[in-house]
């Protein structure tokens, strides 16, 4: 998935401008495992797979960012930038960038381990337990005018539960369920936007009024 020629910003610091440290490995983002329940029957013909049962769709286990790192090192100061490493990054949630996509981030708990110093080059791993998505940077916004019916898209793979700004006080109907919604900033805990598209009616707004959904994109 990655190329050994990348760098990659963690939080503000890049490891190649910043830290003059090369990315040395290969496997450096996992592909996430999805949670599977899967049920042995007796006298059931195959398994039962329950798999989607709880949420409607499939959830993941969270993937695993290696970044193996060598950069050439002045003794003296070898052992203050480790300390730098150690204090600011391990054990922290840290957000990673590629410099090959640099219009999503990963998002998890750092650990910093191995330093070693040969001569003149000094190594280290920071392992990230990232979440199982890949977020988009910038926020998706979609606005309806007006009491209408739109389609609101999610082209992303996780299900997300979007922050829904209205200028008046109004209802949202999605499927069966109808959400009263009131004028200003809200969220609604039972209300998700899966992957693809889901119909949204808006009643009680006038034609100079509007509903917005603000949400981030989740990609595997």
């Amino acid at each position: 998935m990655s190329s050994i020629f990348q760098g990659a910003t963690i939080n503000t610091d890049h490891t190649l401008r910043d830290w003059g440290c090369a990315i040395t490995n290969s496997d450096i983002i996992s592909v996430p495992e999805p949670n599977l329940t899967v049920l042995e029957v007796p006298g059931r013909n195959g398994r039962l797979d329950l798999s989607e049962a709880l949420t409607g769709d499939i959830t993941y286990k969270n993937r695993t960012i290696k970044l193996e790192l060598a950069k050439s090192v002045d003794i003296a100061i070898w052992f203050s930038f480790c300390s730098y490493v150690f204090n600011k990054y391990h054990g922290k949630v840290v957000t990673v960038t590629f410099d090959d996509d640099t219009t999503h981030y990963f998002r998890g708990r750092a650990s910093v381990s191995e330093p070693q110093r040969v001569r003149n080059g000094g190594t280290f791993i920071i392992t990230v337990d990232a979440e199982p998505f890949r977020y988009k940077k910038t926020q998706t916004v979609i606005a309806m005018l007006g009491s209408t019916t739109k389609n609101i898209a999610n082209p992303g793979r996780m299900p997300v539960c979007p922050m829904i700004r209205a200028t008046a006080d109004c209802e949202m109907v999605v499927g069966d369920i109808t959400y009263d919604i009131s004028a200003g900033d809200q969220t609604i805990p039972s209300f998700f936007l899966p992957s693809g598209t889901t119909s949204v009616r808006t009643t009680g707004l006038t034609s100079g009024q509007y509903l917005y959904f603000f949400f981030t994109e989740g990609y595997l």
